[in-house]
């Protein structure tokens, strides 16, 4: 009898695999995202998938940018994307998960350390750090915007090929970064002072995007998770695409 009690056995396990298989609760889903940013809330969702879906890997793919990371989504090699994006492209659904705010970051013996706040315009002439330019690159963006209406140009000594370099370089006192409160939230080096800019600007939304159109049978799994773990607003594809 053992040996039927065995074959039994296997054919529900392989019955039970089958149906979690038809349910997407085994399989692949790769996640890109950018470092300082954004490592605590891809923890959170990759406890998650690992507690709820044990049967689906979750791959993490860390960018130093947001736009190869939403290429990557648009090219298939990705599932997930999380970034900053002004707009997103036709076929690209995206939700909202946290709204942040500019700040800038200063050497800890810079003049406004001990402030709370800053205008671009108490800035001028400062030296600055800043990521490397790239079309639609938000902070790049907000940077011009802000210190042209301020009616200067920044002076940008040194580029950082990502935010951790950005805020060791200002604590080494080479120049003030200007960078997002979630940033602020996770680098802890006493050197650094973050300052709530005062100038007004477009939002800034970290969202996650995805393929509408993706056939993987794991991915619903981990978007509905994901909505659960990372509450955000609602999806805004629709008022995103270019």
């Amino acid at each position: 009898m053992a040996p039927a009690r065995e074959i039994l056995a296997a054919v529900d396990r392989a019955q039970a695999s089958a149906l979690a298989a038809g349910r997407g609760e085994v399989g692949t889903v790769k996640l890109a995202y950018a470092g300082a940013s954004t490592h605590v809330l891809v923890g959170m969702l990759a406890r998650e998938v690992r507690r709820v879906h044990p049967g689906i890997e979750f791959r993490l793919n860390s960018q130093d940018f947001a736009l190869p990371a939403l290429a990557r989504v648009l090219r298939g090699d990705v599932d997930i994307s999380l970034g900053r994006w002004d707009f997103v492209p036709a076929g690209v659904q995206s939700r909202i998960i946290v709204e942040e705010h500019l700040v800038m970051a200063v050497p800890a013996s810079h003049r406004l350390a001990l402030n709370e706040e800053v205008s671009l315009a108490e800035l001028a002439g400062e030296p600055f750090v800043a990521l490397p330019p790239h079309e639609g690159s938000v902070l790049g963006d907000r940077l011009r915007r802000l210190s042209l209406g301020a009616g200067f140009d920044p002076d940008i000594v040194q580029r950082a090929p990502d935010s951790w370099t950005a805020m060791a370089l200002v604590g080494a006192e080479v120049g003030c970064s200007l960078t997002v409160s979630s940033v602020a939230d996770n680098v802890t080096d006493p050197h650094v002072r973050f300052l709530r800019v005062l100038d007004e600007t477009f939002p800034i939304y970290l969202r996650m995007a995805w393929r509408g159109t993706s056939d993987n049978p794991a991915l619903p799994p981990v978007l509905s998770l994901a909505e659960r773990v990372w509450p955000g607003q609602a999806a805004d594809a629709a008022a995103l695409e270019a």
